[in-house]
């Protein structure tokens, strides 16, 4: 048998959907402590959201995990007499201000092409690494699009929607752009 989620089912770390629509809709109203109580939940789970990314290594410095949940928050204190649906919203502003930070800070943090080529991996092969020089220089033939997409596939580790927002896109498209820039990498190898 299979459930199918409801307003009691859906679990956000320690309260239920209906808790959170609850808690915004008395927040609204003018209910200072259910705007408390809203607030601390969008925080941690701003926090929990942010620090997992920096497990994933996406994000380097744990100040910057402080700072991103900081404006998630102030985002919402600015906006929540405007908010319909706060779990959507949640969810985007989320998403966006990653994709933001992440914009803003990929030109520090990114291994251009030119830099990668000259690199000295311990442990890799000089075999590896002529195969490695070969596909960079077989990159560099590609258009600028299909360069972003591989660089941002590859080297900053983004997910297909990310690269879509940063592109622009529809996901499907960077799908098909991507498997077909790898399909013209292999055939040119």
């Amino acid at each position: 048998m299979t459930l199918k989620p409801n307003h009691q089912t859906l679990n956000y770390l320690n309260f239920t959907q209906k808790e959170l629509d609850v808690l915004f809709i008395e927040s609204k109203a003018g209910n200072s402590e259910a705007f408390s109580s809203l607030s601390s939940y969008i925080r941690h789970i701003s926090y929990s959201y942010f620090i997992s990314k920096y497990r994933q290594g996406r994000i380097i410095n744990k100040d910057d995990v402080d700072d991103l949940s900081n404006n998630v928050y102030l985002s919402f204190a600015e906006q929540y007499h405007k908010i319909d649906n706060i779990e959507f919203w949640l969810r985007r502003v989320l998403f966006l201000n990653f994709v933001n930070w992440n914009k803003k800070n990929s030109q520090y943090k990114n291994l251009e092409l030119e830099e990668a080529r000259h690199i000295s991996h311990e442990g890799i092969t000089p075999g590896e690494k002529l195969d490695a020089e070969k596909i960079l220089s077989i990159v560099d033939t590609l258009n600028e699009e299909k360069q972003k997409i591989i660089k941002m596939r590859f080297w900053e580790d983004l997910k297909f929607s990310e690269i879509a927002e940063n592109l622009n896109k529809s996901e499907d498209a960077v799908k098909k752009m991507f498997y077909r820039t790898i399909d013209e990498l292999k055939s040119k190898i």
